[in-house]
């Protein structure tokens, strides 16, 4: 009898499934109607974002607290969406910290587009997805996908969740999907779908819409909010919109100049290695290298810093079995969380290797890198394991007996609230990941502040490596003249 019922039940739960399948026509109409039927949008107020994994340094606040604190002030900010092209622009105005590490405050120009050619769901994604997020962009990808209805209860309130999937499959072949909570009222509240993302994982991206407000006969959300696997990623207050607007090509126009960010990292490694000290190597490929230091203790491996990509990773990864062979990778140190730090530690996750940072950064790569990862194809999604972070405080040493090796934390710095850097006494050599010294220039500000924690720490170093490779090695001598090298001190 039992089962009886719950045949019924399933077979109840596909029919009314299947029903609403056919209403999701209806649902998408009416949020349509709900909205203002509008070919395009246009808002406008202020907003804030981050350069996702990065340090949010900026006029507001020059120290970084977290991965993603402080967020960046964005003013005079308008945004654009022309569902026929369909495209969408939007741009404002910034006060960023200077370039070369510098804390002096310079205008900036915030400009991201969705191209007509991006918007196509057939192509990757990540590029498409912030067209689609929009509840604009959303409902036209929703009646062109075959879109879905379900009904239901979330935290308390009726929803009618409609989902669909664009054309475009993730790395790993499964499909992608998106799916929006319909209001009794017509209005989409939130639209979320998943991304395949190198540290993150299955990275949730979650954009909430309140507020909404009749703009002369055109509903807009007042309040805008984007999460990515639960970190805060932008936001925006609208004070005004238009349903429609005559004056759409010119809206949001793209800047003159574009700033350029990280090049695409390289694929084919030559590893050239230097000796440092007994059973201590760096690892380097020449100009626009990701270095790494390669310890040997008695019975493991320790590396420190896991490069720029999985590619270089796995590089370093096959080279020290070839040279260690029989010794685990037991621990991978990374200085600090920046999206250019970071990549290849899926690699060393999948070796079965311990991740040291500073304490402040446990929490966001724990929950990163424990994340499922059905969306990718890479070394850890082939093979899953649990990430083990171990949290380092204001100094921690490393040692077997012989082989000694010390994390310190350098705060306070513009860059990150979570710097570390690995001093080794024997040899007296400091290795650390963006205090960039660059010769005949004199010394930044981030590299001031590592210089006054050195001094308060007391620590004896000769050799100065940076995990981005310099043109030639480099001593304390060099450290010396670089903050010497300052106006009025020449």
């Amino acid at each position: 009898m039992v089962k009886k019922l719950a045949l019924a039940a399933l077979c109840g739960s596909s029919l009314w499934g299947t029903a609403m399948a056919q209403d999701a026509g209806t649902v998408i109409a009416n949020a349509q109607r709900a909205l203002g039927n509008v070919r395009s949008i246009t808002y406008s107020g202020s907003a804030r974002d981050v350069a996702f994994q990065q340090c949010g340094a900026n006029a507001t606040q020059f120290i970084c607290y977290g991965t993603h604190d402080p967020m960046r002030p964005i003013t005079e900010y308008v945004r654009v969406i022309d569902l026929e092209a369909p495209t969408s622009r939007h741009t404002g105005n910034t006060r960023n910290i200077g370039p070369g590490g510098s804390t002096t405050i310079v205008p900036r120009t915030f400009f991201q587009q969705v191209t007509p050619e991006q918007a196509d769901a057939s192509q990757p994604w990540g590029q498409s997805l912030e067209f689609y997020i929009t509840p604009w962009g959303f409902l036209k990808g929703a009646a062109e996908n075959d879109a879905i209805a379900s009904r239901e209860r979330v935290d308390g309130r009726n929803y009618t969740i409609l989902s669909w999937s664009p054309e475009v499959t993730a790395p790993s072949g499964k499909e992608y999907t998106i799916n929006a909570y319909v209001n009794d009222e017509n209005l989409i509240e939130r639209v979320e779908t998943w991304l395949g993302e190198n540290i993150m994982g299955d990275m949730h991206i979650v954009a909430t819409y309140s507020g909404w407000r009749d703009f002369g006969g055109a509903m807009v959300p007042t309040e805008i909010v984007q999460t990515r696997g639960g970190w805060p990623f932008f936001e925006v207050d609208v004070k005004d919109a238009r349903g429609n607007p005559p004056d759409l090509a010119s809206l949001a126009p793209a800047p003159a100049e574009r700033p350029g960010g990280f090049g695409p990292p390289a694929t084919e490694f030559d590893i050239e290695k230097e000796q440092l000290g007994d059973g201590l190597y760096r690892y380097t490929t020449g100009q626009g290298s990701y270095d790494s230091l390669v310890v040997e203790f008695e019975d493991h491996i320790m590396m420190l810093e896991a490069g720029q990509s999985q590619a270089r990773a796995q590089a370093y990864v096959d080279e020290i079995k070839r040279q260690f062979p029989g010794k685990p990778i037991r621990y991978v140190m990374v200085t600090h969380p920046h999206s250019d730090h970071t990549p290849g530690l899926p690699v060393l996750v999948a070796e079965g290797a311990t991740i040291i940072t500073h304490e402040n950064n446990r929490e966001f790569l724990e929950r990163a890198l424990n994340t499922p990862r059905t969306l990718l194809d890479d070394a850890l999604a082939r093979n899953p394991r649990h990430a083990v972070v171990e949290g380092v405080g204001d100094m921690r040493s490393y040692t077997d007996g012989t082989r000694t090796v010390e994390f310190y934390h350098v705060f306070p710095a513009p860059h990150s609230n979570g710097l570390l850097v690995a001093y080794f006494p024997e040899e007296k050599i400091l290795f650390q990941g963006d205090f960039s010294v660059n010769p005949g220039e004199p010394a930044n500000d981030h590299v001031k502040a590592l210089a006054a924690a050195l001094d308060k720490l007391d620590i004896d170093y000769e050799r100065y490596i940076n995990v981005h490779a310099s043109a030639q090695p480099q001593t304390r001598q060099d450290v010396m003249e670089a903050l010497a090298r300052q106006p009025g001190n020449e």
